[in-house]
């Protein structure tokens, strides 16, 4: 009978190499399977073993033992020196980045109460560079950050301005008005306010004027004072605006009946550096015992007045944080001079909330000092010229 020529694959992996152990009967060469030819029907059987298809099944066993503990010994040593070389050259922890990756510099900030938690919020203007396929930063987005300055945790960030100018000028001011309203005027003429219970920045250029026809021409340039809006409209006429009465005239010299809402029971000014306590009946000299030197206030209200005032009459001397007491004149607490800028401050839950920021001497270092109202630091927020 005629015979056709056929290769024998092993039934497991298919490979053709093999050994023949006896007539009829392979090991694979490849994967160690044993198996076996039925020649009454040509069949292929397999023998349910494995075996190396090399060497001594002893030995092997042996040497595979043997490696597998080198490798764990390799990868266990491994690990403990990565941990001691990571101990060895670790600083001391540092604190949790709060600041996202964005340009800060002088595009603004301010301190104020949320009126619904009664905590310090930090408020900062930050711009985010844009990168296009040029790799060059010609537009950036302008974030608007909201911070607690205790848990130094961003509590929000909302993009205020997408893909605007780099170049454009970014630079805002901003004024506390007598009634606690904050507006903040970005150039360009837009105005914003502070929503301080739901901590937003609300563009109210349009809205607030809504009742003034004579404004619809459009609004060419706003400035800011204590409780007023100097207005020049595109047509060129100038308006005084209070915002809490809504009033809107050519003439402002503080008198009018619809202005006298606005005006505080009490306020603080320095005359001449004379610290003077504001009434709508008198004004009295509440220190006239005390020189001060380059005094401004940093804040009041009608039951706390705090003041930054020179050590010394030298223009260079750093300047004295001060609670003073607004009916005595006399010195609550009083925090060591510091080279430092005492750019605005709010009332919270802790005590006071403090704005700073320094020059070239302390490496332009800012933040927020939290005070307790005997004086006491609470929480310094500080943050280094790259954030």
């Amino acid at each position: 009978m005629a015979k056709n020529i056929k290769a024998i694959q092993c039934p497991k992996c298919g490979s053709v190499k093999k050994t023949e152990l006896k007539p009829d009967y392979f090991r694979c060469d490849n994967c160690g399977t044993e198996y076996f030819l039925d020649n009454d029907d040509i069949n292929i059987n397999i023998r349910n073993t494995s075996v190396p298809p090399q060497g001594n099944i002893l030995a092997d066993g042996k040497r595979s033992r043997t490696l597998g503990v080198v490798i764990v010994a390799i990868v266990i040593l491994t690990i403990l020196l990565i941990n001691i070389f990571s101990r060895s050259n670790s600083s001391p922890a540092s604190p949790v980045t709060t600041e996202a990756k964005y340009n800060f510099g002088s595009a603004g900030s301010i301190v104020y109460q949320n009126t619904n938690t009664g905590k310090a919020v930090y408020m900062r203007i930050g711009r985010e560079f844009i990168e296009d396929e040029n790799q060059s930063n010609d537009y950036v987005n302008t974030h608007v950050l909201f911070i607690d300055p205790i848990s130094k945790k961003i509590m929000k960030d909302d993009l205020l301005m997408s893909r605007i100018r780099r170049l454009d000028d970014y630079f805002p001011s901003f004024q506390v008005f007598n009634d606690g309203t904050i507006y903040m005027l970005y150039p360009g003429a837009r105005l914003f306010t502070i929503d301080r219970e739901a901590d937003k920045l609300v563009e109210v250029t349009k809205s607030l004027f809504k009742n003034h026809p004579e404004l619809s021409v459009g609004i060419a340039t706003i400035s800011l004072n204590e409780d007023y809006l100097d207005l020049l409209t595109n047509d060129g006429h100038k308006y005084f605006y209070i915002p809490k009465s809504d009033v809107l005239t050519t003439e402002y010299d503080g008198k009018d009946s619809a202005l006298k809402v606005i005006q505080p029971d009490i306020s603080f000014k320095f005359t001449n550096d004379e610290l003077l306590k504001m009434t709508p009946k008198a004004s009295t000299n509440i220190s006239p015992d005390r020189k001060y030197f380059r005094p401004e206030i940093v804040y009041q209200d009608k039951q706390s007045l705090i003041i930054a005032s020179g050590a010394t009459a030298s223009p260079q001397a750093p300047k004295m944080l001060q609670s003073i007491d607004i009916n005595t004149g006399k010195i609550i607490w009083s925090l060591p001079a510091k080279s430092f800028y005492y750019d605005s401050g709010a009332r919270c839950k802790e005590g006071f909330a403090i704005e700073y920021s320094s020059g070239s001497d302390q490496d332009y270092i800012s933040g927020i000092l939290v005070i307790s109202p005997e004086g006491k630091i609470v929480s310094d927020y500080q943050l280094d010229r790259s954030q």
